[in-house]
């Protein structure tokens, strides 16, 4: 069961699951929507998870030059295996999603054929494939605000991740570009180099740190949030942003890429106890 373990990258799982939960209780979800809740967060982490294993198979010859140890390149998995694995994956995430609400089962409905068509299409077209990751990561808000019937409170905390996974995404092109550009994906770095893709992720994190003052400057949130978003989240930011700068290599790249994953919940802590 390992690598199978291995496709569906168990870390993003949990932060994916983690996520959704947060939205709903940011949103104002009750003890009585506990088991909607549980099913909102278990199945958009199996979709997302399914996601990332149609990815690992369309992108299996960029794998064989960027990530050879991963499952599907090595060896470990067989693509058709793979491919059912991807079925269940999303046949359960679609099917657990049905028992939450209509708005949160539509809402899981578009994501799948848009995360096929991203790791089929539009994950080679620079910035609108990158854009589309940070759309899908802002949309598993907005599916755990819709689980509890209030998308209106999941709205900041989606654009924040909207945001802060664009710019995660162009980072992890930058760490790909060797492969990326063997197998002619045109992505940011490849297409147009590694400073100007440098020069858009820095522009999207410098508007995540503007984004975070908008809810304080007009009330939404109060001082706790003031005080944990600058600390854990905003000054974290200004160090990944020097440190893009300052060391581009593989192995940087992909310590920037791990470091803006895990601020992005400190960032919903920020919201919560604001």
């Amino acid at each position: 069961m390992k690598p199978y373990i291995t496709l569906v990258r168990p870390i993003n799982f949990i932060i994916t699951a983690l996520s959704i939960l947060a939205s709903c209780l940011l949103a104002g979800g009750t003890q009585e929507q506990l088991l909607i809740m549980i099913f909102a967060s278990l199945s958009g982490a199996l979709i997302g998870a399914g996601g990332m294993v149609i990815n690992d198979i369309l992108d299996i010859e960029i794998d064989r030059i960027n990530k050879p140890e991963r499952p599907l390149p090595s060896g470990a998995v067989e693509r058709y295996d793979a491919l059912m694995f991807y079925a269940i994956l999303t046949g359960f995430g679609l099917i657990m999603s049905a028992y939450t609400t209509r708005a949160a089962f539509i809402i899981a409905f578009i994501a799948v054929p848009t995360i096929v068509l991203y790791s089929k299409v539009l994950k080679g077209t620079p910035l609108l494939g990158n854009i589309t990751v940070g759309a899908l990561t802002g949309l598993a808000f907005i599916y755990g605000g819709a689980a509890v019937q209030n998308i209106r409170q999941a709205l900041m905390p989606a654009l924040f991740a909207f945001l802060i996974n664009v710019g995660r995404e162009i980072v992890k092109d930058m760490e790909d570009v060797e492969g990326d550009s063997k197998n002619h994906a045109l992505t940011l770095p490849v297409k147009y180099g590694m400073k100007n893709a440098g020069i858009v992720a820095t522009t999207f994190l410098i508007f995540v740190i503007a984004s975070t003052f908008i809810p304080f400057a007009g009330g939404i949130y109060g001082m706790k949030y003031f005080i944990t978003v600058n600390l854990g989240v905003n000054l974290v930011l200004v160090y990944v942003i020097i440190s893009l700068w300052k060391d581009q290599s593989v192995k940087n790249l992909n310590l920037i890429s791990t470091i803006l994953k895990w601020d992005m919940l400190v960032g919903l802590l920020a919201i919560y106890l604001g």
